[in-house]
């Protein structure tokens, strides 16, 4: 088990560079990387222009998790999202491992605007790695943009990170872009399906699966996989008015589980607005 843990943390150090920019969501975890389109969460504002926040609303989120059970691999992140008319701005910020031995601590700002139901993004990511032991820090800083569009069953999205091809330090191998599809289809019933598919130079493309089903007015499942590397993950939803806590696992096969659990609330837009998935 130590052995596991020892390459566990190697392999994060090593694959920082093609790691870096990353911006997790709650419920990513549990659905494989997909993301709800319809109705976003504050992390998702940050990582794509989906719209699915009224005008007028704000919408905040927390979240901590723990990588495949390693205290030296925890993850937190905070994030807030705002409309005004046809603007949103969304701005998150996350730290992954500890400053004592490996430390990410990311910014990540999204602006969208919407045209109809058309919605174009464009969004400035910074990065600062900490690594003890007398490395000092590494910054760097990736620019992206996303385009969204949205119909009354059927909402997509692609998102190009990294556009800049920055690198974490002079003469480091620049981080290719990233290209990432994200579609979610409103089923007849109480369920939402989401895919994504992501593609990067010299990368395998990775692709993800995931279903939300709603099982009450207060309750929700949902479930992923992905592929490259393949991860099973699911999760729990419990809202209240316009609180939701949601709990979200994943299963690496070989490094274990993942846990991440996040606290959202909405306030603002239409006083009489209650917060629902559809």
């Amino acid at each position: 088990m130590k052995a596991i843990r020892c390459a566990t943390i190697i392999v994060c150090l090593m694959s920082a560079e093609a790691a870096a920019f990353d911006y997790q969501t709650g419920r990513g975890v549990g659905l494989g990387g997909g993301i709800l389109l319809s109705k976003s969460s504050a992390s998702a504002l940050v990582t794509l222009p989906s719209g699915g926040i009224d005008s007028g609303e704000i919408k905040v989120e927390m979240g901590l998790g723990r990588k495949f059970e390693m205290k030296e691999l925890d993850q937190a992140f905070v994030a807030a999202a705002y409309r005004y008319r046809d603007v949103v701005v969304a701005l998150g910020v996350a730290q992954f491992g500890h400053r004592d031995f490996y430390a990410e601590r990311t910014a990540k700002l999204n602006v969208a605007y919407s045209i109809r139901r058309i919605w174009v993004g464009a969004s400035v990511s910074g990065i600062m790695v900490d690594i003890s032991q007398g490395y000092g820090q590494l910054r760097a800083a990736a620019l992206g943009l996303g385009l969204a569009a949205r119909t009354k069953r059927v909402v997509g999205a692609i998102v190009g990170d990294n556009l800049n091809s920055p690198a974490l330090y002079s003469g480091g191998l620049p981080l290719k872009p990233r290209y990432s599809g994200f579609l979610e289809y409103a089923g007849s019933g109480s369920f939402l399906t989401v895919g994504r598919a992501t593609f990067e130079a010299e990368q395998k493309p990775q692709f993800a699966l995931g279903q939300f089903l709603q099982i009450s007015k207060k309750a929700a499942l949902f479930w992923g996989f992905a592929t490259a590397p393949t991860l099973y993950g699911g999760g729990l939803e419990v809202n209240h008015k316009r609180a939701v806590i949601s709990y979200a696992g994943q299963f690496h096969p070989v490094l274990g589980f993942t846990h991440q659990i996040s606290l959202s609330y909405a306030f603002g837009g239409p006083a009489t607005k209650q917060e629902e998935v559809f």
